[in-house]
């Protein structure tokens, strides 16, 4: 509505297929975390994915692309769950799809480096627009965060010098 408010839910294997038509009969936004946790064997027609799928149709539902270590059978880059990942980016669109890093890392079963993940992103996204759209188009919208007067900021490089960053 007028807030901007959103359900956020996490749901895993088939649990979506008896909460989806109740979110859709509800009119609320809804964010989707964890890809919705698919089974990886059970492939793109398991009746908990199909219905994350369907939710994309609704025009309402957003879809956190994160989390595969939870779900994925295979250790990083987690390549048992990319298709599923391309499958909602191709439903949702990447207008209704955010990036998001799964922090604080709860039961973390090893040490989780932000390098890795955002180096899957641009695997799984080869063009920049792309990602900035899955990094900071879509959440800005999403979130209700404002547009800065200027995206041009300073990060530290180290100790010596700063290096401009356009927002790209």
């Amino acid at each position: 509505g007028a807030l901007g408010l959103f359900v956020q839910i996490q749901v895993e294997h088939d649990q979506l297929v008896p909460l989806a038509p109740m979110l859709v009969r509800s009119g609320v936004r809804i964010l989707v975390d964890h890809c919705g946790r698919p089974t990886p064997e059970a492939g793109l027609d398991q009746p908990g994915f199909k219905a994350l799928l369907g939710l994309a149709r609704t025009g309402r539902a957003f879809v956190k692309l994160s989390g595969y270590e939870k779900f994925s059978r295979e250790p990083y880059p987690y390549t048992d769950v990319h298709r599923y990942v391309r499958a909602l980016i191709d439903a949702f669109t990447l207008d209704a799809c955010v990036w998001a890093s799964d922090w604080p890392f709860l039961k973390a079963s090893k040490r989780v480096d932000y390098g890795p993940l955002l180096k899957l992103v641009e695997t799984l996204l080869p063009e920049k627009r792309d990602r900035h759209k899955l990094l900071w188009e879509t959440p800005q919208r999403l979130f209700c965060f404002e547009e800065a007067p200027s995206r041009s900021l300073v990060v530290p490089a180290d100790s010596a010098g700063l290096i401009p960053y356009s927002g790209g």
